[in-house]
C-alpha cells in the first residue's frame, strides 16, 4: 500500500483519534470505518468516524450530552497528539457540538454524530482494530453498532446516496454474507426511521458514477474494483431486497406509513421508541390529507412493484 496515499494518511491519523472517541461510552462507531476496520480485514480504507448516539434521550438531552462528549474528545486529542488541530463545528441552530474536523500536517478527519438516529436496533459491542489494521496503523478498541445495524445504516445509504464508497460496501456484503432475517429486520427499521419517503429509497435512480469514483474512491480499495461493478451493485441491491422482503414486512411498511403500524410484528419492543421512528411518525401525521394518500399510494405500488 502507497504511504503517501492522502487516504492512507487519513487512516494513520483517524486509528490515533479513535481510543479517545472509545472512550465515550455513549457513542458507537458506524459506517464504513467500522465496517472496514473492524469488521472486514481492510478491503478499503475508510477516513471518516461516524457516530451513533445510543442511549434513547430526549433530544435536549441528548444533544447536550454529545457535546459534552466531543468536548472531552476534542480536549484528550489535543492533549495526547501534540501538533494536531482541532476545529469544533456547533450546531447553528442549536449552538451544541456534532462535528469536529481533526487534522495534521498532511490529513483531516471528521468525528460527526446524527442526532437524530438515537438508539440501535440490537446491542452494541465493544471491539478491536482487525490485525491487519494494528500491524499498519496501530491498536484500537471501542463500542462497535451491531453487524447488522451497521449494515442496514448501510444500505440506507446506498440507497439514497450512491456513493462509490457505499456502493463497494454493499457489493461486499451481497457477495459474502447477503441479507439474512436479522438484518433485513434492522433495515426495515432504518427504512423507515430515514429521512427521504420510503418508496424513493425502494425505488431510487441510478446516478452516474464516474466523476465520483475517480475523486472519491479510487486508490481507496486494496483490490482495485471498476465502476461498473459498482454501477452493477445498485440493482443487484434493490433485487436482494425486494426478494428478501416477505409478504408480511410489505403489509406492515405501508400500515406504519398509514400510522397504523403492529409493533408487535417486530418482536422488538424498544422500536417504536425510537427517536426516528417517532420523528417520522410525526412527519407524516403533519402531512396533508391527500399528500399522504400519495404517498400511500406510491408506497404500495414499490412494495409490490405494481
Amino acid at each position: 500500500m502507497d504511504l503517501n496515499n492522502p487516504f492512507y494518511k487519513q487512516v494513520r491519523l483517524l486509528v490515533q483519534i479513535l481510543p479517545m472517541v472509545g472512550r465515550q461510552s455513549c457513542f458507537a462507531l458506524k459506517g464504513g470505518t467500522a465496517i472496514n476496520l473492524f469488521v472486514r480485514d481492510m478491503p478499503r480504507l475508510s477516513v471518516d468516524i461516524d457516530l451513533a448516539y445510543l442511549p434513547m434521550a430526549a433530544r435536549d438531552e441528548a444533544l447536550a450530552e454529545i457535546d459534552h462528549g466531543l468536548k472531552i474528545v476534542a480536549a484528550e486529542v489535543m492533549r495526547c497528539l501534540p501538533g494536531i488541530k482541532v476545529a469544533a463545528q456547533p450546531n447553528p441552530q442549536t449552538g451544541t457540538l456534532l462535528k469536529l474536523n481533526i487534522s495534521s500536517s498532511d490529513a483531516i478527519v471528521k468525528v460527526e454524530v446524527t442526532p437524530v438516529l438515537r438508539g440501535a436496533v440490537y446491542a452494541a459491542e465493544v471491539c478491536t482494530v482487525r490485525p491487519s489494521v494494528e500491524a499498519r496503523f496501530g491498536f484500537a478498541e471501542v463500542p462497535l453498532l451491531s453487524f447488522n445495524d451497521l449494515y442496514a445504516g448501510k444500505v440506507c445509504a446506498t440507497l439514497d446516496r450512491q456513493h462509490p464508497r457505499d456502493l463497494y460496501d454493499t457489493f461486499l456484503l451481497l457477495d459474502h454474507e447477503g441479507i439474512n432475517r436479522e438484518l433485513m429486520v434492522a433495515f426495515i427499521v432504518y427504512l423507515m426511521g430515514h429521512n427521504r419517503p420510503m418508496a424513493e429509497l425502494l425505488a431510487p435512480r441510478a446516478k452516474p458514477l464516474a466523476a465520483l469514483y475517480a475523486s472519491e474512491f479510487q486508490g481507496m480499495a486494496v483490490d482495485e474494483v471498476g465502476v461498473e461493478v459498482l454501477e452493477a451493485t445498485l440493482p443487484r441491491l434493490i433485487e436482494a431486497i425486494h426478494a428478501n422482503l416477505t409478504d408480511d414486512d410489505r403489509a406492515f411498511l405501508l400500515a406504519f406509513k398509514e400510522g397504523r403500524a403492529d409493533w408487535d410484528y417486530l418482536v422488538l419492543p424498544h422500536i417504536k421508541q425510537l427517536p426516528s421512528v417517532r420523528w417520522k411518525l410525526l412527519n407524516l401525521e403533519k402531512m396533508g390529507k391527500s399528500k399522504r394518500i400519495e404517498a400511500i399510494g406510491n408506497l404500495e405500488a414499490v412494495l409490490w412493484r405494481g
